[in-house]
């Protein structure tokens, strides 16, 4: 895993895609995922991490049979040659990362105020408040050309992935100690004999908690012999990355009354620290903080590139910003701050984390589809692709059908979002048909 040479090898890799699903996913979502699941927080999680890591080996596999870097967009483009369909799943992601970054916001407005014991500052909610302060933070620093760096994000890990990891690690002992430990299979065992699809519902919930593996794919020319060394580095970095849930959901399930969690789902790392020791709920608090902080930072640069490949290739409107900039584009980076920061201040912690994992349920799901129509074109073992077709678009139905049942204000803020955004493309796309039409007519005159 040496990463000598010109370019980034497996560790950094490794370090960059666990950093990416740790970083700032398990703060914003897991109390989320608890409050759905209970005690068998660590069984919806295992479930997701077999439907992500099969949609991980589709993402691999279409790496490998196109020529062009890119991810998603770049393999519908040139597998399909459907610009439209690439068209749509690049808007969704684009939208899907602005509702995972006002996650992230979220979580670190919440995780402030519950340091600072402070409800408001300036007669403003300081939630919000410490939300939209850092998104504007990292606004500015990607506008002054610092933007996010491998290096940094590689050593800032250990501190993101190490201290929660830690908190598990300490966790479990202390409820081994204590005889705390749930493991719940009798729960286990009358939810399927009972047709009880709350794990199952969960594990959709927190689908957007893995997603940052695929950021990997955005800037492949920074390692060594991408394919390989991205492939390497994302089937190593989801494991770890899911034992880390897996471990830190059960341990707070055990040490926390569910009705706790459900209550205040962003506090339940905090509360869960504060039941062993309060110098380990600051280690977790502060770990929030720049864990998010960082995840912020590193999917706002990532997406405001991938917006401004998207502008070149005509997927969205120049006025966006400036396709041959060196760097991430002004006005990009701005657009995405201000629906970021809209975002953190208008929706609750549950409506933007179900929202982002319906995007990426949805991208997914797309991206394993592709693999299992070109099974034929190199080694694809059907398997995978399969499970991450049929898994995405199970969860994608049943996390719908939970908002419009039992969250029926979520379900139509997400509604109205897919609506705007859909009419939006449609119209942009429409009026490039016709100049295009209204130039093949003038050529012809």
């Amino acid at each position: 895993m040496s990463d000598d040479g010109g370019g980034f090898g497996v560790g950094t890799a490794v370090a960059l895609g666990v950093g990416g699903i740790v970083g700032g996913g398990i703060y914003a979502a897991i109390g989320i995922v608890v409050a759905a699941a209970g005690v068998l927080t660590w069984f919806a999680y295992s479930l997701a991490t077999v439907v992500v890591l099969s949609c991980a080996y589709s993402y691999v596999k279409l790496n490998e049979i196109t020529e062009n870097k890119g991810g998603s967009v770049t393999y519908i483009e040139e597998l399909t040659g459907r610009s439209t369909t690439a068209g749509v799943v690049g808007w969704t992601l684009v939208v899907g990362y602005v509702g995972t970054m006002a996650m992230y916001a979220y979580a670190f407005g919440a995780y402030g105020q519950m340091m600072l014991g402070v409800a408001y500052v300036w007669g403003l909610p300081i939630r919000q408040f410490l939300s939209v302060c850092v998104v504007a933070v990292f606004v500015g620093i990607n506008l002054l050309g610092a933007g996010s760096t491998a290096t940094v994000e590689r050593y800032l890990v250990f501190v993101q992935a190490g201290i929660i990891a830690a908190f598990g690690l300490i966790g479990l002992w202390f409820g081994f100690s204590n005889q705390m430990l749930q493991v719940g299979l009798s729960s286990l065992v009358r939810s399927l004999t009972s047709y009880d699809f709350n794990p199952i519902l969960a594990a959709s919930v927190g689908f957007v908690s893995f997603e940052g593996w695929q950021l990997l794919f955005y800037d492949q020319e920074q390692f060594d012999d991408p394919k390989e060394t991205l492939a390497k580095g994302i089937f190593i970095s989801i494991p770890i990355a899911a034992f880390i849930y897996i471990l830190v959901g059960f341990v707070i399930t055990s040490l926390l009354p569910e009705e706790v969690v459900a209550a205040q789902p962003e506090a339940a790392l905090l509360y869960g620290g504060l039941v062993i020791s309060k110098w380990l709920a600051l280690a977790v608090g502060i770990a929030g903080l720049i864990s998010t902080a960082s995840a912020i930072n590193s999917t706002l640069f990532s997406e405001a590139i991938f917006a401004k490949n998207l502008i070149g290739d005509e997927i969205l409107p120049e006025e966006m910003g400036d396709p041959g900039a060196d760097a991430a584009p002004t006005r990009t980076v701005l657009v995405i701050g201000f629906f970021t920061a809209a975002f953190t201040i208008l929706g609750s912690l549950e409506a933007v984390v179900e929202f982002a994992s319906l995007a990426f349920i949805v991208v997914f799901g797309t991206m394993s589809a592709l693999a299992l129509t070109h099974r034929d074109e190199t080694d694809i073992n059907v398997i995978p692709p399969l499970i991450g077709t049929v898994g995405s678009a199970a969860f994608f139905v049943m996390l719908t059908w939970y908002l419009y049942a039992q969250l029926p204000s979520v379900f139509w803020l997400v509604v109205v979002i897919a609506a705007l955004v859909f009419t939006v493309e449609a119209v942009y796309f429409e009026r490039e048909s016709i100049e295009e039409g209204i130039q093949e007519i003038e050529r012809q005159v």
